[in-house]
């Protein structure tokens, strides 16, 4: 069984903050492109949070999701699964998910794709190794203010819905613990992190003997 501390963050989107964001982007392992079902203007703004995740973070993993499922049933499709799917395919996107967060859908389904898809790239990095069974990944829900980002955090934080919403000013964060069956990570990347692991132990007696010869000297 693996553990794993994601630290999940949730930029605002108003673009009064967009001098923020750069900072965000650093050190997370993946992110997910959040857009609201019932409101085409923030699908159509997925490219350019696509374009600043690129410059900022690099190839990193990213998940599009379509939140406020629960809103189609009443006002129909608004944006169409092939319109969807050009853009999955358009930007190389990881995955396409839709969640309710309301309705709970398909949330722990969307963040634990996002931890196991962090496991797929894991490095010797200070700080996301902390045991041989435990790591600790950031990610990021980026989109267009008011798409229900705080809300899928929230609702699976703390595994309900809060009806007072109040708009996300600059950023936010949540830590939550979860925890991974081996036979639900792939062989290879269980190889990897066996490696990983490795690789971080030696780095850090490496870092300890130098410490070591640094006090001697002073």
């Amino acid at each position: 069984m693996l553990k794993l501390t994601l630290s999940v963050w949730d930029t605002g989107g108003q673009e009064r903050f967009e001098f923020f964001k750069t900072d965000f982007f650093r050190g997370i392992a993946a992110v997910g492109l959040v857009f609201d079902l019932s409101r085409p203007d923030t699908f159509d703004k997925i490219g350019e949070y696509f374009k600043e995740i690129r410059e900022n973070s690099g190839n990193i993993p990213i998940f599009l999701v379509g939140n406020k499922k629960d809103l189609i049933e009443d006002i129909g499709e608004v944006i169409t699964r092939e319109k969807i799917i050009q853009k999955l395919n358009q930007f190389y996107l990881f995955e396409y998910i839709e969640t309710s967060a309301l309705e709970n859908v398909n949330v722990n389904k969307l963040f634990y794709r996002l931890a196991i898809t962090a496991l797929l790239d894991i490095k010797p990095r200070l700080g996301e190794i902390i045991d041989s069974n435990h790591f600790r990944f950031k990610i990021l829900l980026a989109g267009a203010a008011a798409v229900g980002k705080s809300s899928l955090i929230r609702t699976f934080t703390k595994k309900s819905f809060e009806q007072d919403y109040k708009l996300t000013i600059a950023c936010d964060f949540m830590t939550q613990d979860i925890e991974i069956s081996d036979q639900d990570v792939p062989i290879e990347t269980l190889d990897a992190i066996k490696k990983a692991v490795k690789s971080y132990k030696k780095l850090i007696k490496k870092l300890r003997k130098k410490e070591e010869i640094t006090e001697l000297t002073e």
